[in-house]
């Protein structure tokens, strides 16, 4: 067995891409290998809907100091391919905010601009780890364009990333995160922009996205269900881990989906697994923008299902927040191996961030660590304060606070900051539409 893991570790060097992991269903335990011209995104077993995890031959934390960005942590990463140029956050110990808040080991995980920090991811969000990762598990001959649903930072990491590694992808939003998403750089012509106008939010943008992943010549990215978004974004931890060499006590993080805390949480699995970071089962301590908190509403009544809503109060409540990312109605709460599971196996906390709360603690960050940061670290940090109020950590706890984004205020003083064009639209109407395939056929036919 040792003999083949040996051999497959090599092969990812220099043979077949790939063959340092396979992936596992954590419900019915069956193994899975890769395809190079589509990914597996769910088990295909006749059981509960799952996430796939996966599985890597080595077990040891091995970091690579040629690689930048994502693949410095390659071994952990179901990719075909490293891919030059990554970027990646920073890690640093808080020397403001942490003291503010009477806290000794504040470990502050920052991913955006900030060159006196040396952070330069010109996206300004973590999306940009899942990204590139995902861009990497795409094969030499992948056939298909990826379809991506995004609500603002996903859309500005994917297509800053498949740009600049020629992966074809198409993104869709709504038309209120058009403001959200300007670049730094180039857009290529395969790297496409989708918006749905009207009065649509994040979860009518993955339904539509949804309808065209359908489509003959697409395919979909996959979201929470595709492992190289979990884990790229769960590189993050890993990167604070080597810097603190030990597993955090609590772990801080605004979630949307929640895929970036159950990414956290499987890297945690695997760093016990190691047995050189220590034994801790790290807290998660994760916030949503109020009015829209339905994971905090389900979690804090024991449930491993969402309360059911009415459509139209659900919609008004995710258009109200400050932090729009954070307005999907349909996150991987519930299925195995998602949010619940990661909450109940780490004792974890969930938090309600009203929209005063969270610019106050965006003030607050700004203040004593010297950056702007967005509306969803900002909610991250405004968690961290209600913790610290509430007594549920103490002074000398090793934390790592997961700041997702931030500097585009320091990004507009060094870059210029374009909008991005979008290069076909939809309306409510077409998501209807009583022949709403052939309505969406027409229009990407359309647009060329």
């Amino acid at each position: 067995m040792k003999a083949r893991q040996r051999e497959r570790a090599k092969g990812y060097a220099g043979g077949p891409p790939g063959s340092h992991y396979h992936l596992a269903c954590p419900v019915c335990g069956r193994r899975f290998e890769d395809s190079p011209t589509e990914f597996l995104l769910a088990c295909p077993e006749k059981h509960d809907p799952s996430l796939l995890k996966a599985v890597y031959d080595q077990k040891k934390l091995v970091a690579h100091p040629e690689q930048t960005g994502v693949f410095r942590f390659s071994d952990w990463l179901p990719v075909r391919r490293r891919l030059t140029g990554s970027r990646g956050p920073v890690v640093y110990q808080s020397r403001g905010l942490g003291p503010h808040l009477g806290l000794e080991n504040l470990s502050i995980v920052f991913s955006g601009w900030w060159p006196e920090k040396g952070a330069f991811m010109e996206t300004c969000t973590f999306k940009e780890l899942e990204a590139q990762a995902v861009c990497a598990r795409v094969g030499a001959h992948w056939p298909s364009r990826l379809v991506v649903s995004s609500a603002g930072n996903t859309a500005r990491a994917f297509l800053d990333s498949c740009s600049r590694y020629d992966v074809p992808v198409l993104v869709v939003v709504p038309g209120r995160s058009l403001p959200l998403l300007w670049t730094t750089t180039e857009r290529k012509p395969f790297a496409r922009l989708a918006v749905l106008d009207g009065e649509a939010d994040y979860a009518d943008a993955i339904a539509l996205a949804n309808r065209i992943s359908g489509l003959d010549g697409y395919y979909p990215e996959g979201g929470a269900r595709n492992a190289a978004r979990r884990d790229g974004m769960g590189t993050a931890l890993l990167l604070a881990v080597e810097q603190m060499r030990r597993i955090p006590d609590h772990y801080f993080q605004a979630v949307g989906s929640g895929t970036g805390a159950i990414a956290a949480w499987e890297m945690n699995q695997r760093l016990i697994d190691d047995g050189g970071f220590g034994d801790t089962w790290m807290r998660l301590h994760l916030a949503q923008n109020s009015p829209f908190t339905p994971m905090t509403d389900a979690w804090e009544a024991g449930s491993r299902s969402l309360a059911t809503s009415d459509d139209m109060e659900a919609r008004r409540s995710a258009l109200a927040i400050r932090a729009p990312v954070l307005g999907n109605r349909n996150p991987p709460y519930g299925i195995a191996g998602g949010l619940y599971d990661a909450l109940r196996h780490t004792s974890g906390s969930m938090y309600r961030v009203s929209n005063t709360e969270a610019a106050l603690a965006g003030d607050v960050f700004q203040r004593h660590e010297g950056c702007d940061i967005d509306a969803a670290a900002e909610v991250a940090v405004a968690a961290l304060i209600q913790a610290r109020a509430a007594g549920r950590i103490k002074p000398n706890d090793h934390i790592v606070l997961n700041v997702t984004g931030g500097g585009r205020d320091l990004l507009a003083r060094d870059r210029k900051l374009e909008l991005m064009r979008p290069d076909v639209r939809f309306s409510i109407a077409d998501l209807h539409h009583e022949e709403t395939g052939s309505r969406i056929r027409e229009v990407m036919e359309a647009a060329g």
